[in-house]
């Protein structure tokens, strides 16, 4: 049998009875260490310089005793097995010393037991120092996130299936100006308005019923001294695999300035909309007057352009700024002599060399309007061919803007389709064929797929004046 190693302090003012105990702990396998002392001061002084396995206790000493052991050894917290072996212990007195904190007893006459029991008796110690190890794992780790929690500038709760708070750091009581006892258990309707509270419901509604979190969404909260700030929250779904109750948490911060930025943003924007587009229609109206061939082309061309933008998916951002940039997209043509605009025979090579430098014309005129698009830079692109063979500078692929290449695409189909002074339309079919024909090569792909989508299979027809933006079958 291997030996196993014990290290037992014996309580005993008898060493006969000492070397009996050890006998029958070497005989169960054990290699033993042990140290015999007495009294209590001994006591003291073992547990504090040594680490011991076992504890064995004589009951009556003439100086010390069982209880005294036992309440002395329970000051010092340790988790050492505690046996009282006794030749005259009855039982009643034995339960006592166990519910004092032994953990057996033993009459010295009947050791038979005494081995099994220490093994048993080790084998519960190593599980309750694992688990208490856990647990002290557990709490620091508890710890660590409550300060991790306490520490993070964004508020952190947790609320629950109704909106109670249930759980909040610090963070969270300054936002809403509560102190951490008044915000207990506050539900949500309480620091928001009815029309923020129906908000808020929807998105816990949703993040119940999908179990997919709801990430960077806005409402205004109410805090405790009337003040109305504007928050962002990521929400999430948490169960509880022990009572089966579904709780929220969620990340909360405060985003009142830029918030506030935004709408000025947006109102700025408005109002430089508003103001582009009080440019725009005077410029529109200057073209018109001088030519109004071209000043038709424009209007068409423009509502061409935002069908197709439409088809493509873009915002509707991009699409205000095509709509606008498309609607003067000729306007250089404004330094052009009337009777060149205006000649109902072909145009010589010179003629088309000075209509050729409109778009540089109308970037000259552009450039310096303050749009939240890039107007000037549509316009003097949009004769520019996907191989490089456009003009005036002879951009390629890429270079050009999205917004030019569907111009070039709406601009080419209605110039083609349109009637003019030097000849009549050539139809719609040959302004597809053209475009079809060249995807890839003189057009973007992708725009060209749009507008034969449009007009083939949805029937769309761009000379047919609407105010709906929105293609809609014939």
């Amino acid at each position: 049998m291997q030996d196993i190693p014990l290290r037992a302090l014996m309580i005993d003012d008898s060493e006969d009875d000492v070397l009996l105990t050890v006998r029958e702990l070497k005989k169960g396998g054990y290699h033993l260490i042990y140290e015999r002392i007495e009294t209590a001061e001994d006591m003291k002084k073992a547990l504090r310089e040594k680490p011991w396995d076992i504890i064995l206790c004589d009951y009556k000493m003439p100086t010390f005793d069982a209880p005294s052991a036992i309440a002395l050894f329970m000051e010092t917290g340790l988790d050492i097995p505690f046996i009282v072996i006794s030749g005259t212990i009855g039982e009643e007195t034995a339960i006592e010393c166990m519910r004092s904190g032994a953990h057996d007893y033993f009459m010295k006459g009947k050791l038979s037991r005494l081995c099994p029991a220490i093994a048993r008796e080790l084998e519960d110690t190593k599980v309750r120092i694992k688990q208490k190890q856990a647990e002290e794992k557990l709490r620091q780790s508890e710890e660590k996130y409550r300060t991790i929690l306490e520490d993070i500038q964004e508020g952190y709760f947790e609320v629950d299936a109704a909106g109670n708070f249930t759980f909040f750091n610090n963070s969270t009581c300054h936002l809403l100006g509560y102190a951490p006892e008044e915000l207990e258990g506050i539900n949500y309707r309480q620091y928001t308005d009815q029309d923020n509270a129906k908000k808020l419901f929807q998105v816990f509604h949703n993040v119940f019923n999908t179990e997919l979190p709801a990430e960077g969404f806005d409402w205004q909260i109410i805090r405790k001294d009337g003040n109305k700030r504007y928050v962002e929250a990521s929400i999430s779904l948490q169960k509880n695999p022990q009572d089966k109750k579904n709780v929220f948490r969620g990340l909360v911060r405060d985003v009142t300035e830029r918030k506030l930025a935004e709408i000025q943003l947006q109102q700025t924007l408005e109002s430089l909309k508003n103001a582009v587009g009080a440019t725009i229609q005077v410029l529109v109206a200057a073209l018109e007057a001088r030519d109004p061939y071209t000043a038709g082309h424009q209007s068409q061309v423009a509502r061409l352009a935002v069908a197709i933008a439409n088809e493509m998916g873009l915002s509707s951002h991009n699409i205000e700024g095509i709509r606008m940039a498309s609607s003067i997209h000729d306007i250089g043509k404004l330094s052009i002599p009337a009777e060149i605009l205006t000649k109902p025979t072909r145009l010589t090579d010179i003629e088309y060399e000075i209509i050729k430098e409109h778009p540089q014309s109308g970037y000259d005129m552009l450039k310096d309007i303050k749009s939240p698009w890039p107007l000037a830079q549509i316009v003097y692109q949009h004769h520019e061919r996907m191989n490089g063979t456009g003009y005036p500078r002879n951009l390629r692929g890429n270079e050009i803007l999205l917004e030019a290449r569907i111009m070039a695409v709406a601009d080419v189909v209605d110039a083609m389709s349109s009637h003019r002074p030097y000849r009549a339309s050539l139809g719609i079919e040959a302004a597809l064929r053209e475009i079809e024909q060249n995807r890839g090569s003189l057009y973007d792909e992708a725009v060209v797929a749009s507008c034969l989508r449009l007009m083939r299979e949805k029937g769309y027809r761009h000379l047919e004046k609407t105010d709906d933006i929105i293609p809609t079958p014939v």
